[in-house]
């Protein structure tokens, strides 16, 4: 029996900072509910007019499509007005992606870097349905990672993709996937999807990509076009194995591209070891003076035979740095906690410097706070023997206002590692009073013995 699992590097803080950066999620889930309402009451009212007649149309009848298509819109025309005001909005922008840069404004350094260096491919294929033209506009391929560069255009852009069926040279694949995007204009969605296949793809192969809703509006858009992997990438397969908690780990590849490091990682251990959960496994990537790779995401897929459990899990990183000679991959596991324990200490009249308390994790030393018109920096140093990522993703620190409203800045919510274990973060307040610095306290990582490899 297969088992899969996505995304394993987030805890109860991380999680908590990304139900504040899903601030639309609640208003998406409304927006659906209205549309299935306002198309049970037209269903409704058209049966009550024409009761013979219905009865003889399907439920996936033009009359139903055409109700998802004219509400939907007229609902999302309605969400846009009313968001006109909203720092998303605020971000919408005339210009359109010229053919061949799609990638070169990513937020996602790894595709930034392979879209400046001309590593990706032209697709320019469009597919039209619904009302709904969705672009593919280019793809990017270098065996650590496959990413798909979209525009989706409409009457107004809805800009949530189902997950799509992808075949490779005429056979369907599994994967794990994650998108990010934007919209250009009210009309114009631009998107990125990753795609993580759980087995390893060819060098060169034809795929096909079959999307059946976007949003609540179904149909079906193909495309179908050459895939060519980038030729500026290494592949280290270290044959080394190490004894983890009674489990085998192995590190099965290590692929270093200008879009992304891929860390392949095999775990074997019996069905009764209760010491080590193969998928609650994450790892470190550091190079030779110290800089620790951002994980972009993880996932892994298993099998239980003849009562082991075989566990291949898949990371992606940032890139390693040109010149880099060696690193080290440390495996390390999280003990989650029942409940969270907050930590909360009021800025008014508060002196620095000040410590907010991270539990077994360490704590936050806030050094400075500079008040601006429009947004307040802090300043800051972790203190803890744990290593701490360039983000804080794991330990974060955020602020809230009197009402318990968190002032992240959408475009930079982040933390940012200045040096060593000193680092900023900009907050969206102009206010002085009333907000309050918060964080968790948090169980410290466990580590294991790691890994060195050698880069050619």
């Amino acid at each position: 029996m297969k088992k899969q699992y996505e995304d394993t590097d987030f805890d109860s803080s991380l999680k908590k900072l990304n139900s504040d950066l899903m601030w639309k999620t609640k208003q998406k889930q409304e927006l659906k509910n209205r549309i299935l309402t306002d198309i049970e009451n037209l269903e409704s009212q058209e049966r009550n007019k024409h009761p013979i007649l219905l009865t003889r149309i399907k439920k996936g009848s033009v009359i139903r499509k055409l109700a998802y298509t004219s509400i939907a819109l007229v609902i999302l025309f309605s969400l846009f007005i009313g968001s006109a005001s909203s720092p998303a909005m605020a971000k919408v922008a005339s210009h359109i992606p010229i053919i061949g840069t799609f990638f070169n404004d990513a937020s996602d350094e790894g595709l930034k870097i392979a879209g400046k260096k001309g590593l990706t491919q032209i697709v320019d294929q469009s597919s039209r349905d619904n009302g709904i033209t969705l672009t593919m506009n280019e793809i990017f391929y270098d065996g650590t990672r496959l990413t798909f560069g979209y525009t989706q255009e409409s009457l107004f852009a809805i800009g949530e993709l189902e997950r799509p069926t992808i075949e490779v040279n005429g056979k369907e694949i599994n994967f794990s996937s994650s998108t990010s995007g934007d919209f250009v204009t009210p009309q114009k969605y631009k998107g990125m999807m990753d795609i993580n296949p759980t087995e390893e793809l060819p060098e060169e192969f034809d795929i096909k990509i079959r999307i059946d809703a976007v949003g609540l509006i179904p149909g079906k858009w193909e495309f179908e076009f050459p895939v060519k992997q980038s030729n500026d990438v290494t592949v280290i397969r270290p044959q080394e194995v190490k004894m983890i908690e009674q489990a085998q780990v192995q590190i099965a590849s290590l692929k270093l591209g200008p879009a992304g490091t891929d860390l392949a990682v095999k775990v074997t251990a019996d069905e009764e070891n209760n010491k080590l959960d193969p998928y609650k496994l994450n790892f470190y990537i550091i190079d030779e003076i110290g800089n620790v790779l951002d994980t972009v995401s993880g996932s892994g897929y298993g099998d239980k035979e003849n009562g082991k459990e075989k566990a291949t899990l898949d990371f992606l990183y940032t890139p390693l740095k040109e010149g880099t000679k060696k690193v080290r991959i440390i495996p390390y596991s999280i003990h989650m906690s029942e409940g969270r324990e907050e930590v909360s200490i009021q800025l008014d009249d508060q002196s620095l410097p000040f410590m907010l308390d991270q539990g077994d994790f360490g704590k936050v030393l806030i050094k400075d706070i500079t008040y601006l018109e429009d947004k307040m920096i802090v300043h800051f140093d972790v203190q803890s023997d744990a290593i701490v990522d360039n983000k804080l993703l794991r330990n974060p620190i955020w602020l809230e206002d009197a009402n318990g409203k968190n002032l992240m800045v959408e475009d930079n919510p982040f933390a940012e590692r200045i040096k060593g274990n000193s680092f900023k973060q900009e907050f969206a307040t102009g206010e002085k009073e009333g907000l309050q610095l918060k964080t968790d306290k948090l169980s410290k990582p466990t580590m294991y013995e790691e890994f060195e490899i050698e880069i050619p």
